[in-house]
């Protein structure tokens, strides 16, 4: 019966330091899979910061198309004014043209 008591607490103290094993072991596996979480938060934060920078890029492209489109607007709109005046002077020298025909 000694024996089976000796044994029993052998056996109890060994499924204690196999418990205390498997815990640390546990342990190490947590931190390693937050290691791996953290990789792929920061695979992914590479990830935004790629794109933010195309979009960036984009936006510079759109910029550029902007103001393009902008000083060609205004060349337009410098242009209808200009053949605005010149309709004005035309009309204006007609009506003189006509004035002049009505008084001969």
């Amino acid at each position: 019966m000694e024996n089976n008591k000796n044994f029993n607490e052998f056996l109890i103290e060994f499924l204690k330091q196999i418990h205390i094993r498997l815990d640390r072991l546990d342990a190490k596996i947590d931190t390693k899979a937050d290691k791996e979480d953290v990789r792929a938060v920061k695979e992914d934060v590479r990830a935004v910061k790629e794109d933010v920078r195309a979009v960036k890029e984009d936006i510079s492209a759109v910029k550029e198309n902007v103001n393009t489109l902008g000083k060609r607007l205004d060349r337009i709109e410098v242009g209808i004014a200009t053949l605005r005046w010149i309709i004005g002077v035309e009309v204006a020298i007609i009506g003189v043209i006509l004035a002049f025909l009505k008084a001969c």
